[in-house]
């Protein structure tokens, strides 16, 4: 028996170290329950199942209507000789009834063309009715259904619930079945992308599924993909395993909890990061308005500037006026020795070209006076020679010896000339840069003193770039006590604590009573497997996580390596046997009702079809209060087992409904 809600409760505290009204608080905050009660078993039988309306843009349109009355416990079919005539359509429609929403498999046509569905149905000897019409939305009731007080009287009827759309319709279905079944509604975490996910409940929908094999067998029990993680929580409550639900939701709180922390702490180092970039852009924001302020004066700074600059500036223009006269008087020496210079090369040339003329002149011997044409006589002549005069006009002749003295003493005179100008040349040069430069200066001292001169008064800008680097100083200073040095997130150490001490406790507990029932439920499988026609198959294995382990022919293998007939009868053996076991020793949650779709269809030869429906028949012998349900095409193998009484059957090209 399941040990009460105290002791369990102090379990919990003494895993995880602290007070039990710890363990409570956390607990409550997360809805967990405890559910230490072992199922007690109630059969689903169908007794009635009806619909009409009209079928529109077919062969065979009209109004149409299907009753099948009179159902019990047993083995039932619905053949056809042909596919598409109806015979899925009957179990989706009960399917539709039974959970309050209509599965993916009706067809839209299909969906339209239904008008009306009642289906009766017991709870063990208790009777219940659904009533809809559904064209449009579903609006209906489920009713209780009493004998009559009298032989002669009508069965009383009472409206347990009514619904009008499709969410009540599912809603009022839930509620019904889930009370009835003693079952909870079960949490799975369903991952998203990295290190993100959520909690998603599953209620009648999900649980409903394992009451109907179709054509798709990914998964051992019910219908739900596998990615829901639902499989093994259906595997374990339609077994009866106590605990189940209360796992479940401790599970899915603590990988709720879990990412919470983790999406706390991404938060955290991702506002870590964005201080640190604050506080840089801070600083640099700082450095720059600190380097700005740095570069306004105060008034008293710029006035001693331009005091200084305007002394420097009179000394400069005084040096600059005396320069200027010093360079105006190199000029004008310059110019005079230029001029003497000039006139000594003059001299030299004239000179040069004298002596060049007299050497002509010289070699002449006039006959006559060029002015009388009187005769030179030859006294005149002789006295030329003597005395060294002109016989004409008795000037004096000088010898080319005189004019090479006068040369030399005429060439002394232009090199004197050339270098006292050169000399003076450079002397003026250099007053002419000197006064260059004391100008050049003179600019300079004059734009620093304008400039200086704007700058008085700047007491408004600086008082503004101070209170910019003030501001900037108090923000860094609020943006460095925000930074811790690590990254602090939601501490809930506390509470993964006591949730993994929640679901350690309470899967103790489910594997206490889960792993005995799954020893006797595999052993059961292989041998309704043996009775489907998988003869070969010698040993399975269900874990607790719904993963089917088989030795077949000797060889290791799973229930996802077999073929798909061979998964649809290790289906229905794994459905029969835990019905079985959980019905031996009085537990379950399982309706006993199973509706197989097409079982013909999956590569199921003839004769695994009559091994399967044989085997089907021989239920009955241990579970007398089991209904089952198959459809499927008209074959040998299926009429031998199953008694016309129990066949609703077409020939030839007809239809069901």
């Amino acid at each position: 028996m399941a040990k009460p809600k105290e002791e369990w409760l102090q379990a919990i505290a003494t895993r995880a170290k602290v007070e039990t009204s710890e363990v409570e608080g956390v607990l409550s905050a997360h809805q967990i329950q405890p559910s230490p009660v072992l199922a007690q078993p109630r059969r689903l039988v169908l007794r009635e199942i009806e619909f009409s309306g009209e079928k529109d843009g077919v062969a065979n349109a009209g109004t149409f209507a299907f009753s099948w009355k009179t159902l019990d416990h047993g083995l039932w079919a619905m053949l056809s000789e042909h596919n598409l005539r109806g015979k899925s359509t009957i179990i989706e429609i009960v399917r539709w009834m039974i959970r309050g929403r209509p599965s993916s498999n009706l067809q839209d046509d299909v969906r339209r063309w239904v008008h009306a569905v009642r289906l009766s149905f017991l709870l063990d000897s208790d009777e219940y009715e659904i009533v809809a019409k559904t064209q449009g939305k579903p609006i209906g009731s489920l009713y209780r259904i009493r004998a009559p007080s009298t032989a002669e009287g009508e069965p009383e009827r009472t409206v347990l619930a009514s619904f009008a759309t499709d969410g009540e319709f599912e809603a009022v279905m839930a509620d019904f079945f889930m009370h009835t079944f003693a079952m909870d509604p079960i949490s799975s975490w369903r991952k998203g992308g990295e290190n993100e996910g959520q909690s998603v409940t599953h209620s009648w929908v999900a649980f409903s599924g394992a009451m109907f094999i179709g054509t798709n067998y990914e998964v051992l029990l019910g219908d739900m993909p596998v990615a829901t993680g639902l499989t093994s929580r259906l595997m374990q409550m339609y077994l009866g395993v106590p605990w189940v639900s209360t796992l479940a939701t401790a599970k899915t709180a603590y990988q709720g909890v879990e990412q919470a922390v983790q999406v706390s702490t991404r938060k955290a180092e991702q506002a870590h990061e964005a201080t640190k970039e604050r506080i840089a852009s801070i600083r640099a924001q700082l450095a720059e308005k600190r380097a700005e302020l740095a570069k306004i004066p105060s008034d008293e700074a710029v006035r001693n500037a331009i005091d200084a600059d305007a002394i420097e500036l009179a000394d400069v223009r005084r040096q600059e006026r005396g320069i200027a006269e010093h360079t105006e008087r190199a000029v004008t020496a310059l110019r005079e020795l230029s001029t003497v210079y000039q006139e000594d090369r003059r001299d030299l040339q004239t000179h040069i070209d004298a002596m060049s003329a007299s050497a002509v002149f010289r070699r002449l011997e006039p006959k006559c006076c060029p002015r009388c044409d009187h005769t030179i006589s030859k006294a005149k002549k002789e006295l030329e020679s003597s005395t060294h005069s002109c016989s004409v006009c008795g000037e004096s002749i000088t010898n080319s010896e005189d004019g090479e003295a006068i040369k030399a003493e005429l060439q002394e005179r232009v090199a004197a000339s050339e270098a006292v100008v050169k000399r003076a040349s450079a002397k003026k040069e250099e007053a002419e840069n000197e006064l260059a430069a004391l100008r050049e200066k003179i600019d300079l001292l004059q734009n620093r003193l304008e400039s200086a001169s704007k700058e008085l008064g700047s007491a408004v800008r600086r008082q503004e770039a101070a209170t910019a680097v003030a501001v900037l100083e108090g923000r860094l200073e609020e943006a460095e006590a925000s930074i811790s040095p690590g990254v602090q997130a939601d501490d809930r150490s506390d509470e993964l604590k006591i949730l993994s001490a929640v679901v350690t406790e309470t899967e103790s507990r489910v594997k206490a009573v889960r792993d005995g029932l799954l020893e006797d439920v595999s052993e059961r499988l292989v041998e309704y497997a043996n009775a489907f026609g998988m003869e070969n198959l010698s040993k399975a294995s269900l874990k607790g996580n719904a993963s089917l382990s088989l030795t077949k022919g000797g060889v290791p293998t799973s229930y996802g390596k077999v073929t798909e007939g061979e998964k649809l009868r290790l289906k229905v053996a794994t459905v029969l046997a835990m019905i079985e076991i959980a019905e031996a020793r009085g537990i379950g949650r399982h309706p006993g009702l199973l509706m197989i779709d097409s079982p013909a269809a999956q590569e199921v030869s003839p004769v695994d079809v009559d091994h399967l429906v044989a085997g089907l028949q021989a239920v009955f012998t241990k579970l007398p209060n089991f209904q089952v349900f198959v459809a499927g095409i008209s074959s040998k193998a299926i009429t031998d087992h199953i008694p016309k009484a129990h066949r609703r059957e077409v020939s030839g090209n007809a239809f069901l409904w």
